[in-house]
């Protein structure tokens, strides 16, 4: 792995700062040449990294930056731009825009993150929209990237697919999926199915030369593995995502309270402990980390406000895999092409 460096939104999150600590610790002992800059308050932070196990080895990979307001999740999005300019969020999405990190990671105010990614980072020549991507567990093994699922309302037909594109794209250069297959979410697999944004947003990415559209996609694709990449728009995407949610957690309550209701469930509930944790495993967001903000010049991972340090870790390492593959970079190749061709059908 080549040396990245991830700015870490130390004061964001319900566990913050201990937990996105123990989680910055974890990286820096996974990921040998990985730096990751400690962005908040320093009057908090330096106390706590010897009892939170940065030792003098692990603190030549370590740098705080000091930043002293923090945004609270009933604050609105925008206060990052006058009130709290000095907050970790934006200050984290400061060292990327500045060129000091390749990425930032954070588990704070999601609109907040979100805003400071967009406006301080600054988005890709030819993205007017970035997307939000959730990678969702499915039969297939490789999750499913399923973007866009919040970072955008209300969205046109060229936003969602432009959203697809990004998607393919983080599938190829992050997940390793050869010629990732491309869908839209519609009410029906037929082509005629759809909205008329959903029907337009289809007739794009039909004549995109690089990209392996296979159509339309149903809700149940989502997790049954037929499709790598299925686009949508963001009030719906997020919808799909808070219900996935609620079914997982559903389905892990349900399960638990029916395998202990007596001694003979409890018996076998032990024999089937195993494959059940490795299923559960699949369903728990903290082992993705975070969804990435596609779209934006450089790596943004905004994670769970309730992420513990094996979600901070794993968010980081998923900002070091997508810094990694310059992701970026080879989503503006990908939208270059897409505006040639929409300069070529006017």
């Amino acid at each position: 792995m080549s040396a990245q460096r991830i700015a870490l939104d130390v004061m964001g999150g319900d566990h913050a700062p201990e937990a996105t600590l123990d989680g910055a610790r974890e990286a820096l002992v996974a990921w040998p040449s990985l730096q990751v800059i400690l962005v908040g308050d320093e009057g908090r932070i330096r106390p706590l990294l010897g009892p939170h196990g940065f030792h003098a080895g692990l603190m030549d990979r370590a740098h705080v930056v000091h930043a002293p307001g923090v945004v609270g999740f009933h604050d609105e999005p925008k206060v990052i731009l006058k009130e709290k300019k000095n907050s970790s969020i934006r200050v984290a999405a400061q060292l990327v825009r500045d060129g000091h990190a390749e990425g930032m990671v954070s588990m704070g105010h999601t609109g907040a993150a979100m805003m400071a990614s967009t406006l301080v980072i600054g988005k890709v020549e030819g993205v007017d929209r970035p997307g939000l991507a959730s990678l969702m567990p499915n039969l297939g093994g490789t999750p499913c990237v399923f973007i866009e699922v919040g970072a955008n309302i209300d969205s046109r037909p060229e936003h969602i697919a432009g959203f697809a594109i990004m998607g393919a794209v983080y599938a190829e250069e992050v997940l390793g999926v050869p010629n990732p297959r491309v869908a839209i979410l519609s009410v029906g697999e037929e082509d005629s199915k759809g909205t008329e944004v959903t029907l337009e947003a289809a007739a794009i990415l039909r004549k995109h030369p690089h990209l392996n559209f296979q159509g339309n996609a149903e809700g149940r694709d989502i997790w049954n593995g037929r499709f790598d990449v299925i686009a949508c728009d963001g009030f719906v995407g997020n919808v799909v995502l808070k219900s996935s949610e609620g079914i997982a957690r559903l389905v892990k309550d349900g399960l638990k309270e029916a395998l202990t209701a007596n001694i003979w469930r409890m018996v076998g509930a032990a024999l089937v402990k195993p494959a059940l944790m490795e299923f559960f495993k699949k369903l728990d967001y903290k082992e993705y980390g975070g969804l990435p903000l596609l779209g934006i010049k450089g790596v943004s991972v905004i994670g769970h406000g309730s992420s513990d340090a094996r979600a901070v870790k794993n968010g980081i390492g998923a900002a070091i895999r997508a810094a990694e593959g310059r992701l970026h970079e080879r989503i503006q190749a990908r939208m270059a092409e897409q505006s040639t061709m929409t300069l070529e059908d006017k």
